[in-house]
């Protein structure tokens, strides 16, 4: 019976690259938690997840209705 040695996937970024990464996407949810209720009241049949794929394609404050213009 041989033993398999196993290596990590490189995914090409490293690894403060990625943490910053996931901090941003923290970021950005926390801001589409607190900014969704005044979203939704105008409107109302957008979801949290629409939201939050939004913001995270405008890459820019959810406030700012002219990003959710753009990403919208």
């Amino acid at each position: 019976m041989s033993r398999k040695t196993y290596r990590p996937m490189v995914s090409g970024f490293s690894e403060t690259t990625r943490d910053l990464q996931v901090l941003q996407e923290i970021d950005n949810f926390m801001m589409a938690l607190s900014s969704y209720p005044d979203r939704a009241a105008h409107e109302p049949n957008l979801s949290f997840e629409q939201y939050l794929v939004r913001i995270n394609a405008a890459g820019e404050n959810p406030g700012d209705g002219e990003a959710m213009q753009r990403a919208g």
